[in-house]
């Protein structure tokens, strides 16, 4: 959830948190639903954010293999909380990295366990996302920074100013892409600053849509960037940029968050009234004028769609639902043709899917 100041999903963690607070009685984990399970993935991870500066950010983790449910297992581990507002997960090696936005610190962990190998901390940066290459880890924080973590000694090793509150960033064609909201600015900012990774210094700057926060790279040098809009009048979309030109060659309305995955986007917008369903639908790449089509085939029905992963293993689609942000929220997993094939409840705001295999 953005942790903003101009932003309106900072009304939503606001509120939402003193609903919790004077309201809100705690909910029993939903059990699994069983499913068929991919014998080669071995479970899925979940980082459920929790709400911003109320520290109860966990990782949930569904273990495949006997159909079991740990509601926290970084707690259970560890004996301590994963910290203030979780806001990506990713995996580099046998490691996972866990970005806790609002504690200031990139949280390394054992892939198989979840045992704490190390917390990097950040002091007053406030790091948003991360990415890899070559034994590098790239951290972008809401200061206007970006940070290079060597991923062998789990220590920084250079920073990086990009521009006014970066949020997500990717890598392609020996360049680094991120993605400068400028959040906390009176008004929202509309640039990626494009690094030459080779020296880390920045060679350009590509004008996007308003509020630019998700950026992602396939494999054939195409990058997409999902730009928020206002909340309000303007409205948000999804763009491809050529990362040989670096030109923008397609713009879609009406999305938020996006899935890339064999040619086709799986995208959502959040409608935060409550007013107008929040349908996950598909775009065909290949055909990028024509109209998108609901994914969810079968009826079952997300409240609030919070998060997007997929099983490369085998084409399955994962949403998590975080229903009103003040309830503990869960995951669903659909095949291909959009048919549900199991579920499961995750934590507080469940907005980042990892596939374990």
């Amino acid at each position: 959830m953005h942790c903003k100041f101009n932003n309106f999903p900072l009304f939503i963690a606001i509120y939402s948190s003193l609903v919790i607070l004077l309201t809100a009685c705690p909910q029993p984990p939903t059990p699994p639903t069983p499913g068929p399970i991919d014998a080669k993935a071995e479970g899925v991870y979940v980082l459920n954010e929790g709400l911003f500066q109320q520290n109860n950010c966990t990782l949930t983790y569904y273990d495949f293999n006997n159909n079991t449910l740990i509601e926290d297992i970084f707690l259970q581990v560890n004996n301590r909380g994963l910290g203030d507002t979780g806001n990506d997960l990713k995996r580099y090696g046998s490691k996972l990295y866990c970005v806790v936005n609002n504690s200031h610190r990139v949280e390394v962990m054992d892939i198989n366990t979840a045992r704490s190998i190390k917390a990097i901390s950040l002091p007053g940066k406030s790091p948003r996302s991360i990415v890899f290459y070559q034994d590098k880890a790239y951290v972008s924080c809401l200061d206007g920074d970006v940070v290079r973590i060597d991923t062998a000694k789990l220590e920084v090793d250079l920073t990086a100013h990009s521009g006014a509150n970066p949020e997500g960033l990717c890598i392609s064609n020996g360049k680094l892409y991120v993605a400068n909201s400028g959040g906390y600015n009176p008004t929202f900012d509309s640039t990626m600053t494009v690094f030459d990774l080779s020296t880390m210094t920045p060679i350009k700057t590509i004008k996007v849509g308003l509020n630019p926060y998700k950026v992602y790279s396939d494999d054939n040098q195409t990058i997409y960037v999902c730009c928020r809009g206002n909340y309000n009048s303007v409205k948000a979309t999804m763009s491809s940029i050529d990362a040989t030109t670096d030109q923008i060659t397609h713009t879609w309305t009406d999305v938020q968050n996006f899935l890339i995955y064999q040619g086709k986007a799986y995208v959502y917008t959040i409608d935060y009234n409550y007013v107008n369903p929040n349908p996950v639908k598909v775009i065909d790449l290949t055909n990028p004028d024509a109209p998108a089509v609901n994914f969810i085939t079968d009826g079952t029905n997300i409240t609030m769609p919070y998060g997007l992963a997929v099983n490369p293993l085998n084409g399955d689609i994962y949403i998590s639902d975080a229903h009103d942000f003040t309830v503990t929220g869960d995951v669903y997993c659909f095949d291909q043709n959009g048919k549900k094939k199991f579920s499961f409840s995750a934590g507080l705001n469940p907005s980042n899917i990892l596939i374990k295999y």
